[in-house]
């Protein structure tokens, strides 16, 4: 049973290590290291251990790397089959459950892997650099292994569970959320419960949530990493972390094995046809006017009427909730409060939820914009209209801006109201970071829209990882530029450089997308 276990295994390898796109992302793995120690020698003025700045940097983009390949590549290893309906041919076809999970997942995670040591001979870099020990460099890539090894299982377990790829990549970032969020979130709410006088150290709930943070803070590679890169770190390699991830991460891949043929019985879908000719009838209908596509996108695909209802409603809510919540906590609270709960900073909180808002909705509405039409097979269709491709995108995106007036009414809103929390960022000489979050903002939903039509699931990794690798690249260069005009121009030294090139990329990705999309109309 075992051995013909790994022969679906040990096919999906040799089918892996054929491709040349493998071999081809080992080489930039390796390049894009070079790149980040040329970064690291334009600083090595500034810094007295260039070693471990450059060594710092390597494995932080490591990390986030594997966690965003976590989000859109190891949570859709089985969702990806259930959804083309091939599950019951493998199945037929003699493939056991464990030669299903091992052929799906191991080789996913092989790749990932095997990236991670490949860097190791050119790691070792930052030994002669200064500033850091080998043994450092071996903790760190072990750690981050067992890291690779519980969200690639984790990921698997949460694939096979769902039954859609948009399900599992979303209890994926729940429990991304939860993991790394939940021990500083606890830790200030235990703060300010024990400020106030509702717990002290020796209640039961005080003791059990402490030791739940702690333990969250024991396996978190974040922590680990953090204890590795100190000076003078002469652990074990094979830390908690490690110990703990690896146990875990075996324990969702058996877990997975368990609830897999439950999980991916293929039972007969009924639609409910009553509801949606109820829906039908109850809807007012309304003509599109000459901006069809834009009409179909607001009232079909961004949920219409309704959703701008229900969005208005949460929005609002939360707002009251914030401000209204803070304001009686500090009111009717004897002792101080942690944080200062005055309206300004009230007022702070609810701009950045809306704002997070916002741009949680652009990635939703960016990374599905030609989903439906890929699924359906449309795109050739929409190629014979009277409209040229990125019209029809611009139309699109028209669409979606009617969708956001909710959010951008609210921001406006908190603006008039309370205008310093707008100019807060201004004030406190960050206006530099805010505007460069806006340019990267709009490079990143060019990345979202070119990668949903590229890859079928993931495209929010996919952007994101490359955002996070073109920040990398061009760090050395931006640099550069700063040092010959910062001190003639300041802050714009920095800004225009990083303006141009985000322009210049946006309008190298509209090319990017015209040209996917003809390319798909034609294939199709």
């Amino acid at each position: 049973m075992f051995r013909g276990s790994l022969i679906f295994c040990s096919f999906s390898l040799k089918k892996d290590i054929l491709l040349k796109k493998t071999h081809i992302l080992r080489f930039a793995c390796v390049g894009l290291v070079f790149l980040i120690l040329f970064s690291s020698w334009l600083t090595s003025s500034s810094t007295s251990s260039p070693g471990l700045d450059f060594f710092t940097k390597i494995v932080w983009l490591n990390f986030w790397l594997v966690t965003l390949t976590g989000i859109g590549f190891f949570s859709t290893a089985i969702t990806e089959e259930k959804e083309e309906e091939t599950l019951p041919l493998l199945k037929l076809a003699g493939i056991n459950t464990l030669a299903l999970l091992l052929g799906k997942s191991t080789v996913r995670v092989s790749r990932v892997i095997l990236l991670l040591i490949g860097q190791l001979p050119f790691l070792m870099i930052a030994v002669a650099l200064g500033g850091i020990t080998s043994h450092q460099i071996y903790a760190a890539i072990g750690a981050m292994v067992a890291y690779v090894l519980l969200v690639a299982n984790f990921s698997l377990l949460c694939s096979v569970y769902a039954k859609r790829s948009g399900t599992a990549i979303a209890l994926v970032l729940t429990a991304f959320f939860l993991f790394f969020f939940f021990p500083f979130l606890m830790t200030e709410f235990l703060t300010d419960l024990q400020s106030r006088g509702y717990v002290t150290t020796n209640d039961s709930l005080y003791q059990g949530i402490l030791f739940c943070v702690n333990y969250c803070k024991e396996i978190s590679v974040t922590n680990s990493l953090n204890t590795i890169l100190t000076t003078g770190y002469s652990e074990s390699v094979m830390t908690t972390q490690v110990i703990n991830n690896l146990l875990i991460g075996l324990s969702c891949f058996f877990i997975a094995w368990l609830i897999f043929e439950r999980c991916t019985e293929t039972k007969p879908v009924l639609e409910k046809r009553s509801r949606i000719k109820w829906y039908k009838r109850k809807r007012r209908k309304s003509r599109p006017g000459r901006l069809a596509i834009s009409w179909r996108e607001f009232h079909f695909l961004s949920g219409g009427n309704r959703a701008l209802q229900l969005k208005s409603t949460l929005y609002l809510s939360g707002i009251l909730t914030i401000v209204g919540g803070g304001m009686i906590l500090d009111q009717y609270s004897s002792p101080t409060f942690v944080f200062s709960y005055s309206w300004k900073e009230l007022m702070n909180t609810s701009l950045i939820l809306l704002v997070s808002g916002f741009v949680v909705e652009c990635t939703i509405y960016f990374s599905r914009i030609f989903r439906e039409e890929r699924t359906q097979k449309m795109i050739p269709l929409l190629s014979i209209l009277p409209l040229s491709i990125m019209r029809i995108a611009y139309e699109k995106i028209g669409g979606y801006l009617l969708a956001l007036m909710p959010v951008c009414i609210g921001i406006c809103i908190i603006v008039l109201i309370s205008p310093d929390s707008a100019f807060n960022l201004f004030d406190s000489g960050y206006h530099s970071l805010f505007i460069v979050f806006l340019i990267q903002l709009v490079l990143f939903l060019h990345f979202l829209t070119y990668f949903s039509i590229v890859v079928r699931w993931g495209a929010l990794a996919f952007a994101a990882g490359t955002m996070i690798l073109m920040a990398s690249c061009a760090t050395p260069f931006l640099q550069i530029t700063y040092l010959l005009f910062g001190k003639v121009f300041g802050e714009t030294g920095f800004l225009l450089p990083l303006f141009y090139l985000s322009l210049l990329s946006c309008f190298v990705l509209q090319i990017l997308i015209g040209k996917r999309l003809n390319q798909i109309a034609s294939e199709e």
